[in-house]
């Protein structure tokens, strides 16, 4: 069986998604304190370590969790998307776009058998070409040769959202196998299922099905947009938009917007649950998506409990997760390569 570390492993959707494909995470690996109860409460026996990657002696890692020379071992990172988003307002100054380059130096210390990278498109465009053609360089100076790398939309991946993500997978003990394909569904498939609730209210038996409070002006609006994918655009009353929004009416123009029932849904970000930070109205009940509908387009399992502070602490969990289904097929396109490599080795 193929053991893992998940780096910056945030609330566990990359654990939950290799642990499903069959690969043991022993641990995930990330510096907020705050998502230790999520992670380890769904992911057992996977432990959290809460811990800056520029602190870590690997070497004394795998000796903790076990690790030998004998394991075939996989080292997955998802560094923080947002230094290379073609959103952020911080092109060049983002400290952490030089997390990737520390997590290779912990592949060229203590080498694994493969890596897995996620993140956004411009990881290697140029908001990050620069960083990951270092990262290519070192890792390839320790015998990562086989690889395969592309940009992957996770609704081809199981996964009922468009979710652009630039995906990286290397070996450097034989070939690499490209992900396979699934069809992720729509949002109808995805959400339908759950019972109604109002703006600010919460269901009594599932888990984290809690959706944000409106004040007044904003439930005008959403009531004014036509049910199943209808705009901020479509409101016939202009009275009740925010001025910002009458003055310019294609800036944002997804804000307020109710998501379409037989589509995927779009990209969910860390304000997932907010109606005016994108398309994330319910395309039928006047309100933002809830927590457990955010979590389910996600690919999360309705047993997947989330804790935090607040809505918005545990939005931002669950918007920056990657997709356990996403998640899934990637470990499973390692988990093939690695039964191919052993058995060629064995013939």
């Amino acid at each position: 069986m193929i053991k893992a570390i998940d780096f910056f492993c945030g609330a566990g959707g990359l654990t939950r998604g290799l642990l499903n494909a069959g690969i043991r995470v022993l641990a995930g690996v990330d510096n907020d304190e705050t998502l230790r109860e999520t992670y380890e409460k769904n992911n057992k026996p996977s432990r959290f370590i809460c811990r800056d990657i520029k602190k870590i002696d690997i070497d004394l890692l795998r000796q903790a969790l076990g690790i030998t020379n004998q394991d075939v071992v996989l080292y997955a990172a998802c560094t923080p998307c947002q230094p290379f988003s073609t959103l952020t307002r911080m092109k060049g100054r983002d400290g952490r776009k030089h997390l990737l380059i520390e997590f290779a130096k912990l592949v060229q210390q203590a080498p694994p058998d493969y890596i897995l990278v996620e993140n956004v498109p411009g990881l290697n465009t140029a908001y990050g070409r620069n960083i990951y053609k270092k990262f290519k360089r070192m890792i390839s100076r320790r015998g990562f040769k086989r690889t395969y790398s592309g940009m992957l939309d996770a609704k081809n991946y199981g996964v009922p959202q468009i979710r652009k993500r630039f995906i990286l997978l290397a070996s450097r003990v034989g070939e690499i196998k490209q992900p396979r394909q699934r069809r992720g569904g729509t949002v109808r498939d995805c959400i339908a299922k759950y019972p109604p609730i109002r703006a600010g209210g919460k269901s009594k038996r599932l888990l984290n099905h809690e959706a944000r409070a409106l004040m007044p002006h904003l439930k005008k609006i959403i009531r004014g947009i036509p049910k199943d994918g209808g705009s901020r655009s479509d409101i016939t009353d202009e009275s009740v938009l925010l001025k910002c929004h009458r003055d310019k009416p294609t800036v944002h123009k997804d804000v307020f917007g109710r998501m379409a029932w037989d589509e995927p849904a779009p990209t969910l970000t860390c304000r997932c649950t907010d109606v005016y930070c994108g398309r994330f109205t319910h395309p039928e009940q006047n309100r933002g998506l809830s927590l457990r509908e955010a979590a389910a387009l996600q690919t999360f399992p309705d047993s997947y409990e989330f804790s935090g502070d607040s809505i918005l602490q545990i939005a931002r969990q669950i918007g920056n997760a990657v997709p356990v289904k996403l998640a899934e097929r990637l470990g499973s396109a390692i988990v093939r390569s690695a039964i191919h490599n052993k058995e060629r080795r064995r013939a």
